[in-house]
C-alpha cells in the first residue's frame, strides 16, 4: 500500500493528525498525473483541506482534458 502525503493538494498546508485539518480532510482519489492535469498545486498531496473543498469549483484553475 502507498504511503499517503497527508497535505491539500490546493495549499499545501499539513492535513495530518494534530494539524487541525484533520477532521474534515477530504480524499483526492486522482492519481497525481491527473492532478497535475488539473494544474494543482500541490499534485503529490492525497487531501484537500476544509478550507480548500469549501470553495467553489470556479475559484480555482482547472483544466478541461476535451478543449
Amino acid at each position: 500500500m502507498k504511503n499517503l502525503v497527508e497535505i491539500c493538494n490546493h495549499c499545501g498546508r499539513d492535513v495530518s493528525f494534530c494539524s487541525g485539518l484533520f477532521i474534515n480532510r477530504v480524499p483526492d482519489l486522482n492519481d497525481i498525473q491527473t492532478r497535475v492535469i488539473n494544474n494543482l498545486n500541490y499534485p503529490e498531496g492525497d487531501f484537500v483541506c476544509r478550507e480548500c473543498d469549501s470553495k467553489s469549483s470556479d475559484e480555482y484553475v482547472v483544466l478541461n482534458k476535451h478543449d
